[in-house]
């Protein structure tokens, strides 16, 4: 992979605060020349270390549910099992941990009723696993898209508005599918290719794109591997809360520079907090100082990840972005 210097850096950062942005736009934002910034992140989008990609929200559509699964494998068999979960379509996230799962998935499925099955017969059946707790997630506090390389960077806190109850969850129309469909694949496509994917104007596109931003049913995040931007130690840590305390220790967690995503989820840990850190120090100080200061905490389980086998529905190679799966 490419090594990332200064200017490469503030080039992701600009990125990350306006994903769709024009090369003159984030020029003028990081100071640097427009030419420099599209070769910079033109060379990391080619190397497949960078992509901008478009991201659905099931819950503010009113269809699907998102499922966390926490496996444990059969000894040596951890690595077969993590790459059948990476293989699924429904599997936005595969990582395998240390701790007391051997890996954790986030599985997005297009109807409630499909659950039954996928935790009771498809997980199970999977060669090699173990043992299968599924947990539903019930509220987002703050996505993935929402982490910034560098602290305090705009962008950072849309994720902790939430939905007004009075809006209520809406299915897409035909035009509405396709457009995003198109900006899974490519967050940075133009007005006119989405027109022409979706069979509309270009007027209408754009209206269709902000009534689809405007209602949080679909974000837009700059998709590159933790470790290649500085933070090479990242955590899963399931955290149970006192009820009364959960949304105000949650909105303070969103608060965190190193809280990468955070959920509402059911079971016994009310919520779900993946962690980017510097270094392993770094991540004791998460994990002990930053946790044990907030009141309502009653206990807490680390998971450390030792490897990403797909996130955001993207397989991994190391630091590369493969394929959808």
């Amino acid at each position: 992979m490419p090594a990332l210097d200064d200017t490469d850096l503030a080039c992701l950062i600009a990125l990350q605060a306006d994903p769709r942005a024009s090369w003159r736009e984030l020029g003028a934002a990081t100071g640097i020349a427009e030419r420099t910034v599209a070769r910079r992140i033109k060379r990391l989008m080619d190397a497949d270390a960078l992509r901008v990609i478009a991201e659905a929200d099931p819950l503010a559509t009113g269809r699907g549910v998102v499922l966390h699964a926490w496996v444990r494998c059969r000894s040596g068999r951890v690595p077969e099992v993590a790459e059948a979960l990476a293989g699924l379509d429904m599997a936005q996230l595969v990582v395998t941990l240390a701790g007391r799962a051997d890996l954790m998935a986030e599985l997005t499925l297009a109807d409630a009723a499909d659950m039954p099955d996928v935790v009771t017969r498809v997980l199970p059946s999977i060669d090699g696993v173990e043992q299968v707790e599924a947990r539903l997630v019930l509220r987002p506090f703050r996505r993935a898209g929402q982490w910034r390389i560098q602290a305090g960077a705009a962008g950072a806190q849309d994720a902790l508005e939430p939905r007004p109850a009075s809006q209520p969850p809406a299915a897409l129309t035909e035009p509405e599918q396709r457009i995003v469909a198109h900006l899974m694949r490519d967050g940075r496509a133009s007005l006119a290719e989405l027109a022409a994917h979706a069979d509309v104007s270009e007027p209408t596109a754009h209206r269709l794109l902000q009534h689809l931003v405007d209602r949080r049913a679909l974000s837009f995040r700059v998709e590159v591997e933790p470790a290649l931007v500085g933070f090479p130690v990242e955590a899963v840590i399931s955290v149970q809360v006192r009820p009364q305390a959960v949304d105000a220790l949650a909105a303070h967690l969103a608060l965190d520079p190193n809280t990468r995503c955070l959920f509402g989820t059911s079971g016994a840990s009310q919520l779900f907090w993946h962690v980017l850190c510097r270094d392993s120090l770094h991540l004791w100080d998460v994990v002990t100082r930053r946790l044990g200061e907030l009141d309502g905490v009653l206990a807490s389980e680390v998971g450390v990840v030792m490897r990403a086998y797909k996130r955001c529905g993207i397989v991994r190679e190391g630091a590369r972005l493969g394929g959808e799966a």
